[in-house]
């Protein structure tokens, strides 16, 4: 935290005040006893908290887990959220990462909306060697609006994990140790839900705060979130 210093200058023992806001930023690495240095909200410096495949660690029924198998997106939202970034993976301005997670929901949900209504039919199939038609065939241009959707969706994901994924390095000073200078874009391409699952549990203290799977930030409302 800077503090700025009156004019005139302060004496021993002499009593000022200075403004703090909670949306001020902060840098400054705390000791640790475990990991040797950590950041304000406890999280490890300089390294990941578990590792990639670690998604179980808190149990197969921890809503984190449940998000990034099922929804990765909402939960890209939620770590979002804490590190005060919009829906498009950019740092806020002016409160706007306070709307990401309704943002990201709509998305999801204009998704699958989407994909039911230009959804393609089922496929052919083989019966001892014969090819049985279950459905008529599918127009050219519903495979095409339906590749359109599903490519935009996933690019969309991709991006933006790459670009939350990156900040979080950033902010936690965690060096890449593979594909380097790919290594964001290899992680959120391949193991999307992996990588998502182990950005949730770096930002978030979830031995000792309770996971919900639907709140803006994961955490319950009240809950200090990360200093960023």
């Amino acid at each position: 935290m800077v503090v700025v210093q009156p004019p005139g200058g302060v004496e021993k023992n002499q009593t000022f005040v200075v403004p703090f806001s909670p949306d001020m930023m902060t840098e400054t690495p705390v000791p640790n006893e475990f990991t040797g240095l950590s950041s304000g909200d406890g999280a490890p410096l300089y390294q990941w908290k578990d590792g990639i495949c670690d998604c179980c660690r808190l149990g197969v029924l921890h809503p984190s887990f449940l998000n990034a198998c099922c929804f990765p997106q909402i939960l890209m939202a939620q770590v979002l959220t804490r590190m005060r970034m919009n829906w498009l993976g950019t740092p806020s301005v002016k409160g706007e990462w306070k709307k990401t997670f309704q943002r990201v929901l709509t998305i999801v949900v204009v998704y699958f909306t989407l994909s039911m209504i230009f959804a393609l039919p089922a496929p052919d199939f083989l019966i001892d060697g014969k090819i049985i038609q279950n459905s008529p065939p599918v127009p050219v241009w519903l495979v095409i609006v339906n590749n359109l959707i599903n490519g935009a969706f996933g690019l969309y994901t991709v991006i933006v994990l790459m670009k939350l994924r990156k900040a979080v390095r950033t902010r936690y000073h965690i060096p890449e140790h593979n594909c380097q200078s790919m290594e964001d874009f290899c992680c959120s391409f391949w193991c999307t839900c992996c990588t998502v699952s182990q950005l949730a549990r770096h930002t978030a203290n979830y031995e000792d705060r309770r996971a919900i799977c639907c709140s803006k930030t994961g955490l319950p409302e009240r809950a200090p979130v990360m200093i960023v």
